[in-house]
């Protein structure tokens, strides 16, 4: 009982750590995140039928029915992620370049699965099912700096589920999702000179949510076997409208030009905080899988992912009035298209302790080319990766590692704002893992 006692606050924890240092990024279309273990990561994320560890929480809640042992997985995945984009005529003009700052971002993951009965489990976890990061080098001087300097979005899923592996053949999960999140933007507004027949920059805007916003979702998984040698899996994990509450501050700068200084003043409540609501639409995601036990020693898996990225189709932003000043709401468009991702990966067991995973990846990006900007430059994505596993006693290690090449995205001369060039973007995802078993 005592042993158990410190595992919960051992648990507890490490879920405060990982809400408190995940960092955003978008990985997988769009702005999801898809790894939430090193095992998945290695095979490409193609799990949602071999789900054999405790990240199936993410992956498929029904891989957890037959576990047989309290067991705690931590992990962490880091990022290194390099973007730059190249300017296009007529503005912001061919020879224009620019790179984002170079970061590195960490998302963790925690689970915690134990049996309360033969063949029924309660696991507990947190994970990051969503997130984006974009910040631009020199941002007072980037040219796209009136639609975006800097973009930090964050979710966090606390979960509690229960599985049970009902026959032989059938396995079933579910249980709720604790959403939480908080969003960041940064940009300039721009005012219109009618000397000099430009826009001039009035004031930089940063808008915070105040805290975590929170809402209820829900997972579920199925896997099915219909012959020993084959597992056929699926999950759902539910859509959410997040609505986040914050502060937005106009910080003025000088145009130069005193009458349009002052004009600006009078219209928008300058260095005070000014309540902001934002809402942000997350969408549900279905993962399809079919593993195949080739041998003993190989077991193969082909998945696809679908997400319904089409309820995310405009951000709103609400200001409210501050001593009879009004700034306009401000809405962006986006026109998201439901996507498919194909995944496909292969675990071998050279020892009985270890095994070796490769994977493969098609990421299908749901943005048009009219919503191509700063604030999310997405793209179709390709990924390859590798990994590997070893077990000592009831402690395992694991690693994976998943290249992400992004295809070369231009906006065609589409873009809504008419900010047009491309976009090139890779990524590396470094999963590492530690699972105990008690």
């Amino acid at each position: 009982m005592k042993r158990s006692k410190r595992l919960f606050r051992l648990a507890a924890a490490l879920v405060v750590l990982a809400i408190t240092a995940a960092a955003p990024f978008a990985t997988a279309g769009g702005f999801a995140i898809n790894e939430k273990g090193s095992k998945a990561t290695a095979m490409g994320g193609a799990f949602a039928a071999f789900a054999d560890d405790p990240s199936a929480m993410y992956y498929n809640p029904a891989g957890l029915g037959g576990n047989d042992k309290l067991t705690v997985m931590v992990g962490v995945t880091l990022i290194p992620y390099f973007s730059k984009f190249e300017g296009a005529n007529p503005y912001p003009g061919d020879g224009y370049n620019v790179e984002m700052k170079r970061q590195t971002f960490f998302p963790p993951n925690l689970y915690v699965a134990f049996p309360v009965a033969k063949n029924v489990n309660v696991s507990f976890g947190t994970w990051a099912p969503f997130g984006l990061s974009t910040a631009w080098e020199d941002p007072d001087n980037f040219r796209g700096r009136f639609l975006s300097q800097r973009v930090d979005l964050k979710t966090f899923a606390v979960g509690l589920q229960v599985s049970a592996k009902l026959t032989d053949w059938l396995s079933l999960g579910a249980g709720p999702e604790l959403r939480l999140g908080d969003v960041k933007l940064q940009r300039n507004a721009s005012l219109f000179n009618p000397f000099t027949n430009r826009f001039v920059d009035a004031a930089h805007v940063d808008i915070k949510s105040d805290g975590l916003a929170s809402k209820v979702a829900w997972a579920a998984g199925v896997q099915i076997r219909p012959v020993p040698q084959v597992t056929i899996g699926a999950s759902y994990h539910s859509a959410v409208d997040q609505d986040y509450s914050g502060d937005a501050f106009f910080y003025q700068i000088s145009t130069g030009n005193p009458q349009l200084d002052a004009i600006f003043a009078s219209r928008v409540p300058v260095n005070t905080a000014v309540p902001t609501h934002v809402t942000v639409q997350y969408p549900s995601l279905t993962q399809f899988g079919v593993a195949v036990d080739v041998c003993p020693k190989l077991q193969v898996e082909v998945d696809g992912d679908y997400t319904t990225w089409d309820v995310f189709d405009q951000t709103v932003i609400k200001f409210d009035a501050v001593n009879g000043k009004q700034v306009p709401t401000s809405t962006l468009y986006h026109g998201y298209e439901n996507t498919w991702t194909v995944r496909a990966g292969l675990a071998y067991k050279p020892k009985e302790n270890m095994w070796i995973g490769v994977g493969w990846l098609y990421d299908q990006t749901p943005q048009p080319d009219e919503d191509v900007s700063p604030l999310l430059p997405d793209a179709n994505r390709t990924g390859y990766s590798i990994g590997a596993g070893i077990k000592f006693g009831n402690t395992s290690l694991e690693f994976g590692n998943l290249f992400l090449f992004f295809h070369d995205r231009p906006t065609n001369g589409h873009n809504v704002d008419n900010f047009n060039g491309t976009y090139k973007t890779f990524a590396d995802l470094i999963s590492l893992n530690l699972r105990h078993s008690f």
